[in-house]
């Protein structure tokens, strides 16, 4: 008798959103905070979901990753110590560590996602190198506890339910108050045909804080509308300051990183 097929399905709209057919269950489980999903789809590999919403898929994830990363250590006069809120499956952490920083430390809220991570997510193992410090508290709260941090990434869910406070004024004027002199600060705030309104209060609010603001769009394809917006500001003006490290397999040149503010002028 042939097993019955399982499916995933994530609505975006009213009658559209994005379909998975589930080849393996990897893991299935309810953290503290959110429900949990991986599992193996034989197009697009290992997929994780929080809350029935995709995170990432093993063939996609490089490009939220590497736009959400390299804009801002390419930027950043200093890359020695980075602040890596959320990001607990652990692709941001690789990107990071392509600049060499002497300390990457993580704040995810989650503790069950790091450990998901480690054991079914292929990004996972990097949250396990040498110069990574992994902590599990509120992201903001490691913000407010202040620092002299050079670069600091949030790197959230969208802007409800636990992430809601990182894309606060008091949790933006923390970060900005924890960078050193020349920092920078860079976060996803979504796709802009559905979170449009979150974007430009967002935007805002970094203004008033900051002297330099830019706003660029990579896309995903597996994200809602398959568009991703971003917004970084910093102390300094915000110019592509070092090279583009080599083993990217979507940002492999300044003229593809600058292409990305072309999109979001």
């Amino acid at each position: 008798m042939e097993r019955p097929r399982l499916e995933f399905r994530e609505e975006h709209a009213e009658g559209s959103g994005l379909y998975f057919r589930i080849d393996e269950v990897l893991y299935t489980g309810r953290s503290e905070f959110q429900d949990i999903l991986v599992f193996r789809n034989d197009f697009w590999g290992v997929v994780f979901v929080l809350d029935g919403l995709v995170m990432m898929t093993e063939r996609d994830e490089h490009f939220y990753h590497e736009a959400l990363v390299h804009p801002v250590m390419a930027a950043a006069p200093k890359t020695d110590r980075v602040l890596l809120v959320g990001g607990g499956d652990g692709g941001s952490v690789r990107e990071i560590l392509k600049y060499g920083p002497t300390s990457v430390t993580v704040a995810e809220i989650d503790g069950e996602v790091v450990n998901v991570a480690r054991r079914y997510l292929p990004t996972g193992r990097y949250l396990n190198s040498p110069n990574v410090k992994v902590e599990i508290t509120d992201g903001a709260k490691k913000v407010k506890e202040g620092g002299e941090w050079d670069v600091i990434i949030v790197d959230s869910t969208d802007p409800v339910g636990p992430a809601k406070v990182l894309f606060s004024e008091e949790f933006l004027r923390d970060v900005r108050d924890s960078l050193g002199e020349e920092g920078v600060v860079g976060m996803q705030v979504g796709s802009p045909m559905f979170y449009a309104r979150q974007i430009d209060e967002t935007r805002r609010v970094l203004e008033r804080l900051f002297p330099y603001v830019r706003f660029y769009v990579s896309f995903t394809p597996t994200y809602p509308s398959g568009m991703w917006g971003f917004l970084m500001a910093g102390k300094v003006p915000l110019k592509i300051r070092r090279t583009i490290p080599s083993g990217n397999r979507f940002l492999k040149d300044e003229g593809k990183m600058r292409a990305l503010f072309l999109l979001g002028d």
